[in-house]
């Protein structure tokens, strides 16, 4: 894998690597401390659920835009900064009540510092690297995302169960760090400014969207695995207990789409943009064939199911993280500037609202088929819609692969 030959590059990953830390650290940590130190009853967990993903919901387009009016490196600078002070006020709280508070101020924390992230990167680098650079930030995710579950477990059984939030308030710091050492770095560069907002947020998205046929592929694509994942994501664990196996099994079959993930940002940058077909409608379609197999397995939940499990799931999470690569580098690429914020956070706040919904429905459509039978309808969906996209765009594949390729 390449790197970007970009001064200051290394400060721009360690941006990234200290907003992955806090967010998914923060989300472990939250529930552990609930359940194991506070006794939450299962309503309560959901209230903290609420609390902390909502925020982005209803605010992320709005704080987007903010993003966009605004220096990124001073956005990023203040965000670090609200992230460290409410960890350490998580680490001391001594109420459920002023917890759940605290949960709520952390999710508007996260507000904003992604579409900031985002601004940031596209000044920085060329089209040509981002290619190079969300390979290796998606390497880094599914990374830290495999091992924070368990640094935060093993932090949370050796010592009192919110220290760990020191962690997060350690990473934010870092955060404070690497952004100052960006900004020094680039001062000629501008970094530091805002943009002058050239389009409506609207007219922004319409932009981008007439960039190319292979931009509303990409859109549409991940639109559709968002819904897929949000509605039989939390009904997995229920499916891999009724054919018998235990939690274990369910932890590890989480770590093997991050994996497949890890293995999608390794390769992106073979496939892309020479086989576009691969990266939106196959990989659509093998995600759905993946899913749709995992939900017709049966007991007995032996070693054998387990190691079919880990397959179909890698290559599940190897086909999302296709997807959802080739996506970001075309929003990256053709968003006007000016907007990038408004845009990425409303594209963000739109799939959350499919990943809010799917449970929902997922457990209306359960009441009607088993468990297993709404991963086979969730997987079959996705089967039926990238079969059909992939008809539909099948004639310029070709020749987006090449204007691509000589952008």
């Amino acid at each position: 894998m390449s790197f970007p030959q970009v001064n200051g590059y290394g400060y721009l990953c360690g941006v990234r690597l200290s907003s992955s830390v806090t967010l998914w650290v923060d989300f472990i940590l939250i529930f552990t401390v609930l359940t194991f130190a506070y006794e939450a009853s299962p309503q309560t967990l959901g209230y903290a659920a609420a609390l902390y993903g909502l925020p982005t919901l209803f605010f992320g387009p709005i704080i987007g835009a903010l993003a966009d009016h605004s220096s990124p490196v001073k956005f990023l600078l203040i965000s670090f900064t609200f992230k460290f002070i409410i960890a350490c006020l998580l680490f001391g709280a001594n109420s459920e009540s002023i917890f759940l508070t605290l949960v709520c101020l952390k999710g508007m924390s996260n507000l904003g510092s992604g579409a900031a992230e985002i601004i940031l990167t596209r000044k920085l680098l060329t089209n040509k690297d981002l290619v190079s650079n969300i390979s290796l930030i998606t390497v880094m995710d599914q990374f830290i995302k495999v091992c924070s579950p368990l640094t935060a477990g093993v932090v949370a059984s050796m010592s009192d169960k919110a220290y760990g939030f020191l962690i997060s308030a350690l990473f934010s710091l870092l955060g404070i760090f690497c952004v100052i050492l960006l900004s020094m770095s680039n001062r000629q560069k501008k970094i530091h400014e805002s943009e002058k907002r050239s389009f409506g947020s609207l007219e922004a998205l319409k932009i981008l969207l007439r960039t190319g046929p292979s931009t509303q592929l990409f859109f549409i694509c991940a639109l559709i695995q968002t819904a897929v994942l949000g509605c039989y994501d939390s009904l997995l664990s229920l499916h891999i207990k009724n054919i018998g196996l235990d939690a274990y099994a369910f932890g590890v079959i989480v770590s093997s789409t991050a994996l497949g993930g890890i293995i999608a940002g390794l390769s992106f940058k073979l496939v892309y943009p020479q086989k576009i077909f691969l990266c939106s409608t196959l990989s659509l379609f093998a995600f759905g064939i993946m899913v749709a197999m995992a939900g017709l397995l049966t007991k007995p939940g032996n070693l054998a199911t387990l190691a079919i499990l880990i397959l179909l799931f890698s290559i599940a999470g190897y086909a999302y993280g296709l997807t959802s690569l080739g996506f970001g580098v075309t929003l990256q690429k053709y968003c006007p500037l000016s907007n990038l914020g408004t845009v990425s956070a409303t594209t963000r706040s739109l799939m959350l609202t499919f990943m809010i919904s799917g449970p929902i429905f997922g457990a209306w459509l359960s009441t009607f088929v088993s468990i297993g039978g709404v991963l086979v309808v969730s997987g079959a969906s996705a089967v039926f819609f990238g079969a059909l996209l992939h008809i539909k765009y099948r004639d310029v594949f070709s020749s987006e692969s090449v204007r691509i390729s000589n952008e």
